[in-house]
């Protein structure tokens, strides 16, 4: 096996790859130009620093490697059906690890599904550490209209704290674009994925700090479920397990079946 700079492929080349890395994965990865791009640009990816697994010159697998400061993310590591179960993902993985050192990172980070036990084997042989675990939520609030007024992701990612996982850092959130939209409710802001979709994603929620505590947040939640009536709203496995348990359990929300571990590997002593 060699790698390759994941660079020298077109984005549609690397989507297409992506989707074929994941194939029979826990959550369906469809090949959408489209969404591969957005993920690059708001995950902060590194085309440059991200690697194509070759075997014979063909294409098996993809390492997407994204980078802020001087920490690392593994965005996103997968094998095509056809060399799965080749002892593969440590050769993939271990000079990634090797060039985030030797480039003065000092940690480098992932998210993996608590249920695919192989995954979490092999980052933790490797030498990754758990840090928390990650749920997501899903609901249909009872809808309650109100005037919704649509401003920008940052007014969202400016009310975030800092220390939470990549996909819901405010470096992620004040980066979405369209299809992506945010609505404010009074103190209250949420972003949204792509409203046409048949599920709302809530990429994130948020409140001003003096008005939390006092039901604003639910009341976005219903106002967003009177404006798209019948849809469920559904937040990712990327929320810290206890961050957000009382808000979205007491609005009748539930987990959904997956959940994450965020993994650290510390770079440095």
């Amino acid at each position: 096996m060699e790698l390759s700079l994941a660079s020298d492929l077109s984005p549609r080349a690397l989507s297409t790859l992506f989707a074929r890395s994941f194939e029979g994965y826990f959550v369906t990865v469809p090949d959408a130009p489209v969404l591969f791009d957005a993920r690059v640009r708001t995950e902060h990816i590194s085309l440059a620093d991200s690697r194509v697994a070759r075997v014979d010159g063909e294409p098996v697998g993809l390492v997407l490697m994204a980078r802020r400061g001087r920490v690392s993310r593994v965005a996103g590591m997968g094998i095509v059906p056809s060399h799965r179960n080749r002892k593969l993902g440590a050769s993939m993985l271990l000079p990634l690890l090797e060039e985030a050192r030797t480039r003065g990172d000092t940690r480098m980070v992932l998210e993996v599904i608590e249920q695919n036990a192989p995954a979490v084997k092999l980052y933790e042989r490797l030498g990754f550490q758990r840090v928390r675990r990650l749920v997501g939520f899903v609901g249909m609030p009872s809808p309650e209209p109100a005037a919704l007024e649509e401003v920008e992701p940052l007014a969202c990612a400016r009310l975030l704290p800092d220390d939470l996982p990549w996909q819901m850092a405010p470096s992620t959130v004040a980066g979405l674009a369209l299809p992506a939209r945010a609505f404010r409710l009074g103190p209250a802001v949420a972003v949204l994925g792509d409203v046409s979709a048949p599920t709302l994603a809530l990429r994130a929620i948020a409140v001003e700090p003096e008005a939390r505590g006092k039901g604003f947040g639910r009341r976005l939640l219903r106002a967003l479920a009177a404006a798209w009536p019948g849809k469920p709203i559904a937040a990712s496995a990327i929320v810290p397990e206890g961050l957000c348990d009382r808000f979205f359990l007491g609005a009748g929300f539930s987990h959904p079946a997956l959940s994450q571990l965020e993994l650290v590997h510390r770079l440095t002593p």
